[in-house]
């Protein structure tokens, strides 16, 4: 493992690149811009993601601030889907969702929305958060078929129920043989045979 500084960063995926990020590549450097769509007033971050958080650095040097975000305080990971800017196209985006828009990460954006479809889990089961689709109106939702939980502990079985009502148990119980009795010796008898 080579040393990690303050400036080695290694930009091999993110948003930008051809290869698109995926959870088995945490942890992760990418340059991202701030928000999920929203309008750029911060610049560029340079973002490390891993699976305990992220963490924003600006990418200009007059400001040295670094922000670091717990996973647990993110929302989700989300998909929006908006219309493109070509009549019939779409642009598809797979963001870290949180709360405060312009500490959303877009993990990635592509025009195909197809391309989505195994990332998306993958992110969440990762991560550890929710699965969330932003729909046209603006509004986000939980998508409630990933996130089956346990309602509660198993009921106890009761012990041999599969007996019950067969045999009692003092028969259930297995007795040890008695060898004297089982073999039968008949000494100086005469030997029968049958022949035809």
């Amino acid at each position: 493992m080579r040393r990690q500084t303050a400036n080695d960063w290694s930009f091999t995926s993110g948003v930008s690149n051809k290869n698109p990020l995926t959870p088995e590549d945490l942890p992760v450097n990418f340059v991202s811009q701030p928000g999920s769509g929203g309008t750029n007033t911060h610049g560029s971050y340079v973002v490390s993601l891993d699976k305990d958080g992220a963490c924003f650095r600006p990418v200009t040097s007059d400001n040295q601030g670094t922000l670091v975000i717990p996973t647990k305080v993110f929302d989700g990971v989300m998909v929006e889907v908006k219309p493109g800017t070509l009549p019939g196209s779409v642009c598809a985006k797979l963001i870290l969702k949180h709360s405060d828009d312009t500490l959303s990460v877009v993990l990635c954006e592509t025009d195909r929305p197809e391309d989505l479809a195994s990332a998306w889990p993958a992110w969440s089961k990762a991560l550890g958060l929710p699965m969330l689709v932003r729909d046209l109106g603006g509004r986000i939702k939980p998508i409630e078929a990933f996130q089956a939980e346990k309602t509660g502990a198993p009921h106890a079985r009761r012990k041999l129920s599969m007996l019950t009502g067969r045999r009692p148990r003092f028969l259930v119980r297995r007795k040890t043989g008695n060898a004297e009795r089982s073999i039968k010796s008949y000494k100086g008898e005469r030997e029968i045979i049958a022949r035809s």
